[in-house]
């Protein structure tokens, strides 16, 4: 029924090359001579000057011919400029704090506030409109987000789904009570979990999970598979893929797409058989051979299951961010960026300047260790082959940033249904500032030789398709909510377009960039 629907409304949407009538708006916006950049319902790239017309929050018009109006009227002149849709970032933890971890808030509670106040405008300052929470497993904080009036579209995923003992409940060392207390898959075909006979399994399975998920606000379903190649001992529980089959189709069958985090090829070819839709992170996980371990060389059989990814569909989340941000921690200059002062009080820049913030860079130092202490056999090999622990780290994040570029750049080039997305808030890193680090991700993409036109399309387009928001974001169309960015630079010519914006409209509020940042909201 849903799917439908969709349809339907799909073909109440006008193209934005719409013949011009006459207008009567209450509270409108006309943007005229403007470069406007989009793409049609089908995903084909337009570029042509025209007009945009909103009354309040929806576009009405756009077109190439000027239309005529009577009511309340703004008119902004675009001429120079570039009309394109609010960009989406469809990975991200919003109760996630960039530079203050779960154990600091509670002694924090001024700097969490400031963090979570300045939230939805830092992320509307570089663009982002309509952000994706994969993992809701704090709704207080979105509802908290979602209570301030200037902020991007909030859509959820439920809390994500795992199997009992898996690697995240492992490796937080999550006691086992609490981890029977989450909304666990219970694996009935791994003959290594034991659940204790006071659990309800009737609540645990495929069914149940997914009718308890579409009860609440959620558009989509996480789960994850972790396995040995990243070279710690597989001390943990992996799905099987019969589970996840089960839980693949009851998602489908209730039209909510499936997000499966994976970063090695065994985890990714585990995604394509077990059917999800989206695969979360690049393959950076290459093998579990610690002699091959820093060998950047594609193998055949990655290069055969990322075209199998490609010309299937699947949808791609990269998500550089992850590995560069921690390669930026290690740098130790991200912290005295400039642009770290437009998006935060002066408090918080004075926290990440502080000796307790860090803690991150301290747990990257301390991880070699960590990690011949969990798997000597594995790192040990790896470790003799350099002369201190900084330069094998050096080595390690450089080999992993060739890898993400390598695949992606395959994936480019077999026009791959890549989706833009930053796993922002990934660890509680400090250099993972929301909307700074979309754009961060952007360069990264650039770098990789993702051309502009692809990147462009990955953040809008791409990304409403897959989680079906096409029907009111994604592209300028007659009848979407106007969620539009006026930019100063071709965005088809040059990646700093993205850091180039005059105007932010937010559900048809005209916000001038500026204006989103600290020094204009009584932070700074």
């Amino acid at each position: 029924m849903k799917t439908i629907i969709s349809i339907l409304l799909l073909i109440t949407l006008i193209s934005c090359s719409s013949r011009a009538t006459n207008f009567t708006v209450k509270d409108g916006i006309l943007i005229e001579s403007i470069t406007i950049i989009s793409t049609d319902e089908t995903g084909t790239l337009e570029k042509y000057l025209g007009y945009i017309l909103i009354d309040q929050s929806e576009i009405v018009f756009c077109g190439k011919e000027e239309p005529n109006v009577k009511g309340k009227l703004k008119i902004i002149n675009g001429k120079g400029k570039y009309a394109i849709p609010g960009l989406i970032d469809s990975h991200v933890h919003l109760n996630n704090i960039a530079g203050i971890n779960f154990r600091q808030r509670k002694a924090n509670e001024e700097l969490v506030n400031d963090y979570f106040d300045r939230l939805p405008r830092n992320f509307l300052y570089f663009g982002y409109t309509s952000l994706i929470d994969v993992d809701n497993y704090a709704p207080n904080t979105i509802e908290r987000l979602r209570d301030i009036r200037i902020r991007p579209e909030i859509y959820t995923c439920a809390q994500k789904v795992q199997v009992m003992d898996d690697f995240e409940m492992v490796m937080n060392e999550s006691p086992q009570n609490e981890r029977y207390e989450t909304p666990f898959l219970y694996d009935n075909y791994n003959e290594n979990i034991k659940i204790p006979d006071s659990i309800n399994l009737g609540l645990h399975t495929p069914s149940s999970l997914i009718s308890q998920i579409t009860q609440k606000d959620n558009i989509c379903v996480k789960t994850l598979y972790e396995d040995a190649a990243s070279g710690l001992p597989q001390v943990w529980e992996v799905p099987t893929l019969e589970i996840m089959n089960e839980l693949v189709t009851e998602a489908h069958a209730k039209d909510l797409p499936v997000i499966m985090h994976a970063t090695s090829y065994e985890g990714q070819l585990f995604a394509v058989n077990a059917g999800v839709d989206v695969i979360a992170h690049a393959m950076w996980n290459w093998t579990s051979n610690p002699e091959d371990y820093l060998n950047t060389n594609l193998p055949e059989t990655h290069k055969e299951l990322l075209l199998d990814i490609s010309n299937k569909r699947i949808g791609y989340q990269p998500t550089f961010r992850v590995i560069l941000a921690e390669k930026d921690i290690l740098d130790n200059t991200f912290k005295d960026s400039p642009i770290l002062k437009l998006l935060y009080t002066p408090r918080y820049i004075d926290w990440l300047q502080s000796e307790d913030a860090q803690w991150s860079r301290d747990k990257i130092l301390a991880r070699p260790k960590f990690l011949e202490k969990m798997n000597p056999e594995f790192f040990n090999p790896i470790r003799s082959q350099f002369n201190s622990d900084e330069e094998m780290i050096d080595k390690l994040y450089k080999s992993y940033e060739l890898k993400i570029q390598k695949v992606v750049s395959l994936l480019a080039e077999n026009n791959a249904n890549l989706l833009f997305s930053t796993d922002n808030g990934a660890m509680n890193m400090y250099t993972h500032p929301p909307g700074y680090n979309g754009y961060l991700e952007m360069q990264h993409w650039f770098d990789a030789g993702v051309p502009l036109k692809q990147i462009f399309k990955a953040a809008t387009y791409n990304n409403a398709k897959e989680f079906d928001l096409i029907n009111s974001v994604g592209t300028l169309s007659i009848g979407k909510t106007a969620n539009i960015l006026i930019l100063n630079s071709n965005p088809f010519e040059t990646i700093e377009a993205y850091n180039d914006i005059q105007f932010v409209l937010m559900n048809g509020e005209l916000i001038e960039r500026e204006k989103l940042t600290s020094k204009y909201d009584g932070t700074n």
